[in-house]
Order: C-alpha cells, then sequence, then structure tokens
C-alpha cells in the first residue's frame, strides 16, 4: 500500500485520539494540521512529530501534499469544513455525524461526486471487529431472525450554554452527540425505519437533553434507542432474534467482545482482539478505498449516512429542536 498523507482540521480531544490511531496504521502519515488557534496547533503539531500547522482551514485544503482529511471540528461546522477539502479533490473522513441535517449531506456527497473525491462519515463503530463478527453471526442464522434491538447511550454533561453538547449553534444535544450510536447499530442491521416515534427533554438552550425513540421495520421488527447528558445509563446494546440473543456489554459501541446464546442455553463470551484505539480501522477503510479507486466505502456509503441523516431529521422534529442553518 502506498503512504497516505493525512491532514486534520480541528485539533481538539478526538483529533488526537485519531492522530494517535494513524501511528498504528502501515502506510499512514500525518502531514499537517489546521487550527485558528496558534499556539493549540503547534502544541498538537508537537505531539505527533511536528507535522506542518495551518491556521486557516482554506490552506490545508489546498496543500497538494495532502492526500485526505479529518474532518473534527464541532458538528455545527462539519459540512463546510468537509466541502473546502472535497471541492480541493481531497479525500475526507468527516467525524459523525457527517452533518446537522439530510440536506446538508446531500450536498457534501454532491461534492463528492462533481470533484471525483472520496467521502465518508466517521461512524467507527462500524469497522471494529466486535461489530464485524456480529454482523457474520447474524447472518449464518445462528439467532434466527432478528426482531428487536435495544441500545443506550447516556453521561451526566453539565449544562454548558456555550458548550459543543448544547450549544445549537455548534450542533449540540444528546442525538447528534451519542445517540447517534445506537441509531447506527438499529439501521446497520435493520435499514430504513417505517415508523418513527420519539420523545425526549429539551435544555434551556433548545438542544435535547434527552431522546429516546421507538423505531419500527416492518415485519415484527422494532428497535427502542436512547441518549442523554442529564445521567450515566448502561452502555450496554442487545439484539434479540428468534432463536437466540446477542448482548454487547459496558461500553457497547467500543468493545472487544460480547455474548450471545441459543434460546434456551447459557451466554457464551466471545473474546476479541484487544482494542488498542479505535480509530485505525476506520482509517484503513479510507485508505483501502482510495487504493482502489472508490469514492465512497461499500461497508459505509453515502446513502447510509443520508438516511442516518434523514432519520435524525425525523427524530428532532419530533422533539421540536432546530439548527440555526435550517
Amino acid at each position: 500500500m502506498s503512504t497516505t498523507s493525512w491532514g486534520i482540521i480541528g485539533p481538539g480531544k478526538i483529533a488526537k485520539k485519531f492522530a494517535a490511531a494513524l501511528t498504528l496504521v502501515e502506510g499512514a502519515r500525518l502531514g499537517a494540521i489546521a487550527s485558528r488557534d496558534a499556539e493549540r496547533g503547534k502544541a498538537f503539531a508537537a505531539g505527533f512529530g511536528d507535522p506542518r500547522v495551518y491556521h486557516r482551514y482554506e490552506d490545508l485544503a489546498a496543500d497538494a501534499s495532502i492526500d485526505a482529511v479529518y474532518i473534527a471540528t464541532p458538528h455545527g461546522f462539519h459540512a463546510e469544513h468537509a466541502l473546502l477539502c472535497l471541492r480541493q479533490g481531497k479525500a475526507v473522513l468527516c467525524e459523525k455525524p457527517m452533518a446537522l441535517s439530510a440536506r446538508q449531506v446531500r450536498e457534501m456527497v454532491a461534492a463528492s461526486r462533481e470533484h471525483s473525491a472520496f467521502l465518508m462519515e466517521a461512524m467507527w463503530t462500524r469497522f471494529l471487529p466486535w461489530m464485524i463478527n456480529v454482523k457474520r453471526l447474524i447472518a449464518a442464522g445462528s439467532i434466527g431472525t432478528v426482531k428487536y434491538i435495544r441500545a443506550d447511550f447516556g453521561f451526566l454533561a453539565p449544562f454548558t450554554p456555550s458548550g459543543r453538547l448544547y450549544d445549537l449553534r455548534l450542533g449540540g444535544g444528546a442525538l447528534l452527540d451519542i445517540g447517534i450510536y445506537p441509531l447506527f447499530l438499529c439501521l446497520e442491521l435493520f435499514g430504513r425505519p417505517a415508523s418513527i416515534v420519539a420523545s425526549g427533554v429539551l435544555s434551556p438552550t433548545g438542544s435535547d437533553e434527552t431522546c429516546h425513540a421507538v423505531l419500527g421495520f416492518g415485519e415484527g421488527r422494532t428497535a427502542v434507542i436512547s441518549s442523554t447528558l442529564a445521567c450515566q445509563t448502561s452502555l450496554t446494546a442487545e439484539i434479540a432474534g428468534t432463536e437466540g440473543m446477542i448482548r454487547i456489554p459496558t461500553p457497547w459501541y467500543k468493545n472487544d467482545r460480547y455474548e450471545w446464546c441459543r434460546s434456551g442455553e447459557d451466554l457464551q463470551p466471545v473474546v476479541l482482539e484487544p482494542m488498542v484505539n479505535g480509530f485505525e480501522y476506520q482509517a484503513r477503510e479510507v485508505m483501502r478505498c482510495r487504493e482502489q479507486g472508490l469514492k465512497e466505502s461499500p461497508s459505509l456509503p453515502h446513502v447510509f449516512s443520508l438516511m442516518m441523516a434523514e432519520t435524525m431529521d425525523e427524530i428532532r422534529r419530533q422533539l421540536g429542536v432546530t439548527y440555526p442553518t435550517e
């Protein structure tokens, strides 16, 4: 595999994890970062081999030596910053959620196609060994026909009106930040929901502090998802079929083990390779797709990210959450 030179826009906490993951990926190197805070940018670069530091995102997007860019800015700026890079022909791995709305996702996909640039949402759970293993188990019919999924994600986040979790301008709210994980699991296994019933609690800024949704998929298949910034939840998931079930323990979205059983039998543990970082798998997927000349990942195609965005649009509509860009 040839070397892929990566750029990172937005040197925050999650970007540090991604930069560390690149050191685990053969053929990957961090070539540049972009930060509008000069000191923050320099400090970040010093910890990862001193890549070039840009103070304008446009300059990184225009750097001909950069092959792929990881977008790690707050949700509210994903579309804007991804478009900067796509229009320069850069491959883009955009942190989840892809954007604030389905309208923005469509614009990003259109830019990807127009400029022949790779685009993928950074839904890292999709590429973890446990997810791949569980999908194989289900495909083999080991638990029969899947009928029910339940997953949650919640933690206590003190109310900070100007913080990224609550500020609507930044894309605040439980659903887009953490509720997307339970939603992803349901859509990955069931596809597009036929019905959505959502309820929740809004924060004083108008963002969703708590979000619950019951999703119907036809043929007797249902899912229940919960996300909240008001308290710690179990961080577990269950997948139940007509002949057995699967349980993913805490924290289900980034685990390296799960349990499963046939109906009437005891749960048996499955332990996979230890997860060193977790972000390395999605980086490898981007690089693999680029090597093959693909503009989207067969494992996480544009149509899937659009389906997630459309589903979240409807959940937010029912909750009464509206972002300034809408």
